[in-house]
C-alpha cells in the first residue's frame, strides 16, 4: 500500500500579471500564461504516469518561466518519482520560495523530505498545510504526519495525528488503514479488526490489508475470516511478495 499521499491541485492561474502597452511586460505576460498553461498540461501527465509528456511539458513551462510555482512543483514531483532526489530538492525549494500560500505544496514537500528522512522538517511542512484555513484535504497531511512520525521512531505516538485526520473524514481509507497497522503493532487485534472492517467498507483490498487480515483473523482466532482473506490475496494478488511470504 502506498503510504505517503502526494496531493494535486491543478489549477490554471487566472490572477496573472495584467497585460499593459508596454512591450516587456506583454511579453512577460504571455510567457507567464504559456509556463502555466504548460504546467498544467505537465501535471495531468504527471497524474497519468505518462512521464515522458509531463518531462516536455514541465521543461517547457521552466524554460517560459523558471520561477514558476507550479512548474516547479510538479517538476520536482516528476524527479521525486524518478528517483532524482537533489534535482526534486532544489525545485521543491524554489516553489516554495515563491509560493503565496499552497497547502499541497507543503504536504508534499514534506511527503518529499520525509521520503528521504528529514524527519523534523517533515512534520514542519505538514504543519503549515495544515494550519491553512483553506486546505480542502487536510486528512492527507495528518495522515502523512502520523506516517512520517511512525517512520522516524522518535516515540512520539501517531495514532493522534490519524484520529485527527477520521475527525476530518471519518471515510479517509488511509487513515483508517494506519489505524489498523497501527492498533495490531501495539498488540490490539480487535481494535485493528474494527478498523479494517471501516477500511473495507470504503477502499479496495490490497495485498497489504489482506495480510494484515490474515494476521488479526489468526489471532482472534477467525480461522474462516483469515483463510478467506488468504484466498483474496492469492486469487487477486499472486505476484505480490505479500502473498509470497505465505
Amino acid at each position: 500500500m502506498k503510504t505517503i499521499i502526494i496531493t494535486f491541485s491543478i489549477v490554471l492561474a487566472t490572477a496573472l500579471t495584467s497585460c499593459t502597452s508596454g512591450g516587456t511586460t506583454n511579453g512577460r505576460s504571455k510567457s507567464s500564461q504559456a509556463a502555466e498553461y504548460n504546467a498544467k498540461l505537465g501535471a495531468e501527465y504527471l497524474r497519468k504516469n505518462r512521464l515522458t509528456l509531463a518531462a516536455e511539458k514541465l521543461q517547457k513551462a521552466l524554460s517560459q518561466n523558471p520561477y514558476s510555482e507550479s512548474a516547479n512543483h510538479y517538476y520536482a514531483l516528476l524527479q521525486q518519482k524518478l528517483g532524482n532526489n537533489s534535482l526534486a530538492l532544489k525545485h521543491f525549494k524554489r516553489a516554495i520560495k515563491v509560493s503565496q500560500r499552497n497547502p499541497d505544496l507543503h504536504n508534499n514537500y514534506g511527503s518529499f523530505l520525509c521520503s528521504i528522512k528529514q524527519y523534523k522538517q517533515a512534520i514542519r511542512e505538514f504543519a503549515i498545510a495544515v494550519k491553512d484555513p483553506f486546505y480542502k484535504t487536510p486528512e492527507f497531511a495528518y495522515t502523512n504526519a502520523g506516517i512520517c512520525i511512525a517512520k522516524s521512531n522518535t516515540g512520539e505516538n501517531p495514532e493522534a495525528y490519524f484520529r485527527k485526520a477520521l475527525e476530518i473524514n471519518p471515510k479517509f481509507s488511509l487513515a483508517l488503514y494506519q489505524m489498523a497497522k497501527l492498533s495490531w503493532k501495539n498488540g490490539n487485534p480487535a481494535k485493528a479488526q474494527a478498523f479494517l472492517f471501516r477500511y473495507n467498507e470504503v477502499a479496495t483490498q490490497t495485498p497489504e490489508s489482506l495480510l494484515l487480515c490474515k494476521q488479526v483473523n489468526e489471532k482472534l482466532g477467525e480461522t474462516q475470516q483469515a483463510e478467506k482473506c488468504v484466498s483474496q490475496l492469492l486469487t487477486h494478488f499472486p505476484a505480490s511478495k505479500e502473498a509470497n511470504s505465505l
